[in-house]
Parts: C-alpha cells; structure tokens; sequence
C-alpha cells in the first residue's frame, strides 16, 4: 500500500467518522423533540385538568341562580376550547419536528459535499509532494551511483600495485613450484566486491579497522535465511564512521548461505563476531547477542535492512552529549516488492508528529504508545539493559514489544532527532506481516507482557486508557489481515483477551466509539 493510498484510506475513515457524528446530532435533535412533545402533552394535560376544575368550582357558584342546561352549555363551550388547543400544540409539534428534518438532511448534505471537495485537494496536494520525493529520490539514486563509480575506480587504483605483486607471485611460483607464504585472498575478495560494487544500492567495503579497547556500540544482527540481503546489511555497519563499534551476529539455524556469508565477513573484519546455533527464533538469537555485548550503548538492525553510514556516530554522540538513555532517529524505507525508495505506511512522517522535539522527555511526559514501536531505530545505554534486566520475549514473534516497552517504560533520559538513518526493507517474502500466518496470534499473547510490565513499573493505571486503545486498535486490526483459515482460532484467542482487561462499561463504550467494529464483537 502506497503513502498516498494510506492518506486516502486515513481521510476516508475521517468522512465516516463526520457523517456518523452528524448522524448522532441529528439523532439526538429528534429524541429531544420528541421529549418536547411529551412534556408540552403533559403540561396540556394538566391545564386542561386545572381549567375544567375551576370552572366546575365555577359552575358550582352559580348554580344557584342557573340552571342546569346552562352550565351543560357551559362545559361544553371550554371542553371544546381545550380540545382546540391540544390539537394545535400537536400539530405544531409534527411541523417543528418535520421542519427540523428537513434542515438536518440539507445540512449534511452540503457538510458532505464541502468534506468531499477538501478530501480531494488534499489528495491533489499528496500527490504534488509524493512526486516531488520521487524526482529527488530519482537525483539521489543518480548522485550515488556516479560515487560509487568514482569509489571504484579509486580502489582499483589503489590494487594496481597489488595486481603487479600478485603477477610476480606467480611466475615465482612457476619457476621455484613452491608455496607462495603471501597472502593473497584479500586481493581476491577485494576483486569480488569491485563486481558487486556496480550495484547502485550497496555500499562500499572499506579495509576493516582494528581497535582495542571497549567498543562505543554493540549492533546486534539475529541472522535467519537472509543470505539474499546479508551482504547489504554487514556493508553499511563495517562501513560506519564510528568506527569503535563490535558487530554480534547470532546465526540462528540458518540453512541458506547466511553461513558462509558471515564466515566470509568474520576473516575480512575482526570488529564480527559469528555465533552459530540450533534455531531457537528472533528472541533468543537477540538475547545471546545482549549477554555478548560489550559496548557502553547498544543498537539493533534486522539483517534484511540496513543503516545509513553516520547512524551509530551520530546517535552514540547525542546519547553522550545529552547523557541520554535512548536516543531515537527516524527511519526510511524501501519497498522490496517494487524495488524503490518508499515509506512503509506504518512509518511515515505524519505517524511521528506526536514526539517531542528538541527537549528531554520521558513516559510522563510522552505515552509510548502514541508514536510507532521498534527496536532498530534507537540506539540505548547498555546500563538500561543491566539495571532494568531487560530482555526479549523467547518463543513468540512480537517478541522486540517487552524490549520496547521495557525501555521505553523505566528510561528518564529519551531525545529524538527527525533524520533518517535507518532503511526498513518491507514487502518482501517470508515476513510475518507479508505471510499473515498464524504467526500473528503471539501478537495477542504479547499484551499480557506488557500489561505485566506496566504493573511492574507502576505506570498501568496512568496509561491504562491508552494502552487499551493501542491493544483494541492493533487486535483488531491484525484480526482483519490474517488468513481465514487461521480466523477462528485469533478470534478465540482475541475474545479472551479483551475478556481478561475486565472493561468497564464506561470504557466499553468509548472504545466502541472509536472502533466500531468492537460491537461485533460477542464478549459474554
């Protein structure tokens, strides 16, 4: 789904909602009048009773000097008086009533026509700005292969003096048959990755650097089956500018060539460390790479997507400088299935414009379930890790939302900065949100973590509403993506969960004011 799609789709929901509160007005305009008409009924009633005794009181005054057929007449005149009134007020009734209507009906017409037309210009101007960031993203992709052309032709320079040794080795190697001692696998490789230098969206293997000491950064990369994307991947980490960095790679039962790949990245660079092991899933593969850890901050990065090259110098230098616990960046995207830059929807500008910018602020003054949750983003001290004992949920996919809200809950110290410094490759195959399997049922398992977690940090009952309508809102929504034949058990699964948040009827209500399709949800 595009940017412009999810704008459409956004805005649309807006006009549903619009029309339905003009429904509940006019709704409610036509119980008040019929309240009117009970009242002004009743209030007729009761001068009709007021009237008709006294003017039996009358009637009994007189009675003496009148005769009985005159005070017949009498009543009758004032009986049909009333009757006359009463119909008027009935009458007067319907006609407000119909006239009400008929204002109401051409009002919402008119309120639907002007939505209508905003919707549209809105539209026109989306796709205004979505075609401006397609002509510079096009400029850009232009810029980076002219520099990654001119990176080529430095490094082949540069080898020119090792292709000459290389040529010398031989001929000794021909006349004297014996083993050359001199390395030369590095001349080697460094040719395999000039071929593959030609491809315009990966990044140039530079020499690797040895350090020592502690690192600034631990990144760690859960590796499963990803051999198609690894490459890009340990690219752009080796080739940080913060260079003070361990990269712990955790092999979870690959069957692919994400082996060898990591193999081959482990010689070239001693900063990669290479953990081979049974698969366990993402969780435990992240949670190894957390007791291996050494560096004073940690980052995550999925091995299918990939960083920008100042993103660890850039974010560790701010955690520094502010004495910051988390500091987060924005992402970029790129679209897989149609091979182009673009924002995933989950992601996008305007689902970020909650976050406060340019100052210190934590949960108190943030909830956390008001911008989008990811792991990879952000870059954290390892002491909020340690003090807090914080970890990934094992066994369960979902499993980065107990490290999420574990950090984003006990943190005092969070800054954002709106670069993008992270690319987030979607739309590619064997994602549990490209499968929509039944991998989606650990999401529902996931909302007792972090209501536990809440409790545990004593930050439930401050954030309960928005964490039932983060947990509403997501429930439903993965209920409509996943696959039919997996329906019924998700929708057990999701009536007992929403069972065990022992709602009250107050909260019932508004939720259903805001997802209407809870109503059809059977929760006896």
């Amino acid at each position: 789904m595009s940017g412009n799609e999810e704008q459409f789709i956004n805005m649309e929901k807006q006009y549903q909602q619009d029309i339905a509160a003009q429904k509940r007005y006019y709704e409610s305009e036509i119980e008040l009048l019929k309240a009117r008409y009970e009242y002004d009924k009743e209030k007729l009633r009761i001068e009709y009773q007021n009237k008709i005794s006294e003017q039996k009181k009358e009637l009994e005054s007189q009675y003496n000097y009148r005769n009985v057929e005159d005070v017949e007449k009498l009543k009758q005149y004032y009986t049909s008086e009333l009757e006359s009134q009463k119909n008027w007020y009935e009458q007067e009734i319907i006609r407000r009533q119909k006239e009400t209507e008929e204002w109401h009906i051409k009002h919402n017409e008119e309120e639907k026509a002007a939505l209508i037309k905003g919707y549209e210009e809105v539209i026109h101007a989306l796709e205004d700005k979505l075609q401006a960031q397609e002509d510079k993203a096009k400029s850009n992709e232009e810029a980076l292969s002219l520099h990654i052309i001119e990176q080529k032709n430095y490094y082949e320079e540069k080898l020119k003096p090792y292709k000459k040794l290389a040529n010398i080795k031989d001929k000794i190697g021909k006349k004297l048959n014996i083993k050359n001692k001199i390395n030369f696998s590095d001349i080697k490789q460094n040719k395999k990755t000039d071929n593959k230098k030609s491809k315009a969206n990966e990044t140039v293997v530079e020499p690797p650097v040895i350090f020592t000491g502690r690192p600034k950064v631990s990144v760690i990369l859960p590796v499963y089956n990803v051999g198609k994307y690894l490459r890009q991947s340990l690219d752009s980490l080796i080739n940080q500018t913060l260079k003070e960095i361990e990269i712990i790679c955790i092999d979870d039962g690959s069957v692919d060539d994400s082996y060898d790949i990591l193999e081959e990245y482990k010689q070239k660079d001693s900063r990669i460390k290479v953990v081979h092991k049974s698969n366990k899933g993402t969780g435990a593969a992240r949670n190894d790479g957390l007791r291996l850890a050494t560096g004073e901050c940690i980052g995550f990065v999925d091995p299918d997507d990939w960083v920008k090259p100042n993103m660890f110098e850039r974010l560790y230098n701010e955690i520094k400088e502010k004495n910051l616990d988390i500091i987060m960046c924005m992402p970029d995207g790129y679209d897989e299935k149609n091979r182009k830059n673009a924002p995933f929807p989950y992601f996008v500008d305007a689902n970020f414009q909650n976050i406060i910018d340019d100052r210190i602020f934590n949960w108190r003054d943030l909830s956390p379930f008001h911008y989008p949750m990811c792991v990879w983003n952000k870059l954290y001290t390892k002491e909020l890790f340690d003090k807090n004992h914080i970890d990934f949920a094992e066994g369960l996919d979902f499993e980065d939302h107990k490290v999420i809200f574990g950090t984003l809950l006990t943190a005092q110290r969070m800054f954002f900065i709106r670069e993008k410094l992270y690319v987030y490759r979607y739309n590619r195959e064997g994602s549990v949100l490209t499968d929509n399997n039944r991998r989606l049922i650990d999401h529902i398992k996931i909302f007792d973590i972090v209501e536990n977690l809440m409790k545990e940090t004593n930050t439930y009952i401050p954030l309960r509403n928005d964490f039932l309508d983060y947990k509403i809102h997501n429930i439903l929504y993965y209920y409509s993506m996943i696959k039919d034949e997996f329906k019924e058990e998700y929708y057990k699964n999701m009536v007992k969960s929403i069972k065990d948040t022992n709602l009250s009827e107050e909260e019932y209500k508004m939720l259903c004011d805001k997802f209407p399709e809870l109503i059809n949800i059977d929760l006896k």
